[in-house]
């Protein structure tokens, strides 16, 4: 994390210590230092108290706490606002691991590699909790990087893979992917963005596996997913889980029919407990023990939940609402269009328009911005039809590794080129 960011979180938790090494004490701001008790490090490093006195101090008595203490303070990544610090229990914690151990059958025979540090949600409990859980192993990688990933997954052999779409194809474009032995996983997993077709066709090439896209956030863990040993509908997010009730809901709070779009809302027993000292907006989210996630969303006859956007994504072109996952699904059918995303920039006469960012197969030219004008005109309404297009080859990521739809406004409106 930046330095501005760990700052924050310590100031704004109220903390008392830190446990860090040396090498990161560096990013810690020297007033967020100022204002702990005491700093641990693992190795040498001044004015900190060693890690190994610490374990061999003496012990203290226990301390009288609530029956079920917070046990984790998990901030969000503030792209859109200021970091909220995610309350999360000790039993609650625990529940929510169990339930993600029980839908994939984990057992002490699995492993998994991480390619992202622990500190991400979908790293601690969808790989380094659960693998501690069952006895399994999780290899944690140094840095996200695709050559690394590849040098070390022979000697990982995973049972099962959990990254963000950016990052899957990221590594299943890299040349180590096609020369990997995939005999041992069972199970490539997606989560924190839609996965395009093109992803998906491309694990099945490479891999010989479906990639499972599943859904979930901070404040409520997972929720959907599309069952590891069940029917997999490519573009879903799934079924709910189990123990997790999914409703889609319309502005008036009722329950849309399926095939409508609605606000994803979660109930379950494990979700957070608020957000710290946030009383306003832990109450704006929360209401009658339903979490308003902020998605929008469509359910099918079988129950499989189809994402559409972030409430915050959907563009209003002139009164008319366009969803940008409608236009990118548009995009990704195109023989030579291997992703696509489509974000909202300002104009001064509807207010919003749509701007699609795209690149190609690696075996296709690129069919050009009048090309594609054309193809999704003949697909979809007027109004959907993005009035600007821009190949682009490394797709911005936030820390949480999706994809920065924010950053991706940014270029579009400085005209379509990172800068």
């Amino acid at each position: 994390f930046a330095p501005p960011q760990i700052g924050y979180a310590l100031r704004h938790s109220g903390s008392r210590a830190l446990v860090t090494t040396p090498a990161l004490l560096g990013n810690v701001p020297d007033d967020a230092r100022a204002s702990l008790d005491v700093t641990v490090a693992t190795g040498d490093a001044p004015d900190t108290t060693p890690f190994a006195d610490m374990l061999s101090g003496a012990p203290t008595p226990p301390v009288r706490t609530a029956p079920d203490p917070i046990g984790l303070l998990m901030y969000t990544s503030g792209t859109t606002s200021r970091p909220k610090g995610v309350a999360h229990t000790q039993r609650r914690m625990a529940r929510r691991v169990d339930l993600f151990v029980g839908e994939l059958a984990l057992t002490a025979a699995d492993s998994t590699l991480a390619i992202a540090d622990a500190g991400r949600p979908a790293v601690l409990l969808g790989q380094v909790l659960p693998m501690l859980r069952v006895g399994g192993r999780t290899h944690l990688l140094p840095r996200p990087d695709p050559a690394l990933f590849w040098a070390q997954y022979a000697a990982a052999r995973p049972t099962y893979l959990f990254t963000p779409p950016g990052v899957a194809f990221d590594l299943i474009d890299h040349p180590g992917a096609t020369g990997a032995d995939h005999a041992v996983l069972r199970v490539w997993i997606t989560c924190g963005d839609k996965a395009p077709p093109a992803l998906h066709r491309r694990m099945a090439e490479v891999v010989g596996r479906p990639l499972l896209e599943m859904c979930g956030m901070t404040e409520t863990g997972f929720y959907a997913i599309n069952p590891p040993c069940g029917p997999v509908k490519v573009g879903s997010i799934g079924l709910a889980m189990r123990g997790v009730a999914v409703r889609l809901v319309a502005p008036d709070g009722n329950d849309v029919p399926p095939g409508e779009v609605g606000h994803i809302v979660v109930r379950t027993p494990d979700m957070m407990i608020g957000y710290w000292n946030d009383t306003l907006q832990t109450h704006r989210v929360l209401r009658d023990g339903w979490l308003d996630t902020g998605d929008l969303a469509r359910a099918d006859d079988d129950g499989y939940l189809w994402f559409v956007c972030r409430d915050k994504d959907m563009i209003c072109r002139g009164g008319s609402k366009v969803a940008p996952a409608m236009v990118e699904e548009v995009l990704t059918a195109h023989p030579a269009v291997a992703a696509a995303a489509v974000v909202g920039v300002s104009d001064p006469r509807y207010g919003q328009v749509p701007f699609a960012f795209y690149r190609t197969r690696p075996d296709a030219p690129d069919p050009g911005p009048d090309a594609l004008k054309a193809w999704v005109a003949a697909r979809l309404d007027a109004p959907s039809v993005p009035l600007g297009f821009a190949m682009l080859d490394h797709w911005p990521v936030t820390d949480q590794g999706k994809l920065d739809r924010s950053r991706l406004v940014w270029i579009a409106e400085a005209g379509g080129q990172e800068v």
